[in-house]
């Protein structure tokens, strides 16, 4: 299994309170998405990433736009965009104090069940994150609190996401607090804070500094930014999800935006996870005024930017990541993501260089303001076992809806169908055994 920075295993909380934690929180959506029922579809708030404009195709990176009127957004809501005051809180003189200050606090809870035809319990090779068969999961209970930036003048600001769950067990750092079981832990994701200097350019730079995400992959491990309950090989053997760091984007133009910094490597809180600093450089060009058509190119490098499977940590390890973003209209929008890394003087690998190269598609379907329809498909080629410890080419198909009754709520059912040239799958508990691996799964959003 990869070494996720996870820190040895305690004795496990007891099991049900996640449980009323996440059926408390559903009950406050219902309600809320009673209440905000009543709005019009032109007033919700910017949809999640890898959706349709929220205006129409044609918006203009000045926010002009080619048509006299405007069009219903589609596709998820992210937390953020779900006001509590006025729906869930009466506006008060403490609220319109956090407003003015541009404070804001926001989280989700996610949760379901996956069901998987190469055994029961933790799998060898997991879909991730829901990466138990036969077995419920509470993934995510996040809490944000966070002060936004003022991008017309300097300003600070911050974020704090703390958040606890099975996802949090999972990416659990080595330092972490909290229990570290195979099911439950917490985390701090992302502690930061940041600054918004009106320099070098017209619209400026920003700075985080601290733990936050690592830019990297067009998916994300938190639940509300991903469009599906499962996540790619490319994602969760060959990225990594935070760190700590101090990383700078730099508004170029309002067509490119770069990003580059130095982090403590590998799912760092606040700690070194390697003898020397690691380094990510990004460019973000939207290939035409409309923002419809959007290149992404990453490097992260350094001596152990990545999680690697056990005994692969070499001397130095490489991670170039190309992504193709197209929104054809604002019912579909389709993803192209490409990856290739090596790490040097791997000893598991005697000194040579292990590589790896992976890439996938996704289709993301804006059927209805209720309804989106995603799919994936992906090659990933672990040529060496560095990544996922088990060296062979693997193969994954997933599809499901992505059901939105409210803002607030949404249901994801999925199907996948994972393959590799050896037999590499089952249960944690016995040799593997079968070359293929179906897993039926479902979860349940809540945003609050």
């Amino acid at each position: 299994m990869p070494d996720t920075g996870e820190g040895v295993a305690v004795r496990m909380v007891k099991k049900r309170w996640p449980y009323s934690v996440a059926t408390i929180l559903v009950v406050v959506a219902i309600g809320r998405s009673t209440a905000l029922r009543g709005q019009s579809a032109a007033s919700e708030p910017t949809r999640a990433a890898g959706t349709a404009s929220d205006l129409t195709a044609e918006t203009t990176v000045n926010g002009a736009t080619s048509s006299a009127y405007s069009l219903p957004p589609l596709g998820p809501v992210t937390p953020e965009d779900i006001h509590l005051t006025g729906t869930l809180i009466a506006p008060n003189a403490l609220t319109d104090w956090g407003a003015a200050h541009r404070l804001r606090f926001f989280g989700w809870a996610n949760g379901g069940y996956t069901w998987s035809s190469a055994g029961t319990g933790l799998l060898q090779v997991e879909p991730r994150e829901n990466r138990f068969g036969d077995a419920w999961l509470v993934n995510q209970a996040a809490f944000v609190l966070d002060k936004t930036l003022n991008e017309e003048d300097w300003s600070w600001g911050f974020r704090s996401e703390f958040y606890m769950g099975a996802d949090a067990a999972l990416m659990h750092p080595a330092n972490g607090f909290g229990p570290s079981g195979t099911r439950f832990s917490t985390d701090f994701r992302q502690a930061y804070v940041s600054l918004h200097a009106p320099i070098l350019t017209a619209r400026g730079v920003d700075v985080k500094l601290g733990r936050q995400y690592v830019p990297l992959g067009y998916e994300s491990a938190m639940s509300p930014y991903r469009p599906m309950y499962s996540l790619p090989y490319a994602w969760m053997y060959s990225h990594t999800g935070a760190t700590t760091g101090a990383i700078a984007t730099i508004h170029i133009n309002p067509r490119l935006d770069v990003i580059t910094g130095a982090t403590l490597c590998v799912n760092s809180l606040f700690e070194f996870r390697g003898r020397a600093p690691c380094y990510i450089a990004r460019g973000l060009y939207w290939v035409d005024s409309t923002r419809r058509t959007k290149l992404v190119g990453t490097v992260y490098t350094g001596p152990q930017p990545l999680a690697a499977a056990k005994g692969h940590i070499g001397q130095w390890q490489t991670e170039d990541e190309l992504q193709l973003i197209r929104n054809v209209n604002r019912r579909l929008t389709l993803v192209s993501a490409t990856n290739f890394g090596w790490d040097t003087r791997d000893p598991a690998n005697h000194s040579r260089t292990s590589k790896w190269y992976g890439t996938y598609g996704m289709e993301i379907i804006h059927v209805s303001p209720l309804l989106d329809l995603n799919s994936r498909a992906e090659w990933f080629d672990d040529a060496d076992g560095s990544r996922i410890g088990k060296r062979g080419n693997y193969g994954e198909i997933a599809a499901g809806p992505n059901v939105m009754p409210s803002r607030m709520i949404n249901f994801r059912p999925e199907g996948r169908w994972d393959v590799a040239g050896n037999p590499v799958f089952g249960d944690a508990g016995t040799p593997s055994s079968k070359s293929h691996q179906w897993t039926f799964a479902f979860d349940m959003l809540v945003k609050f």
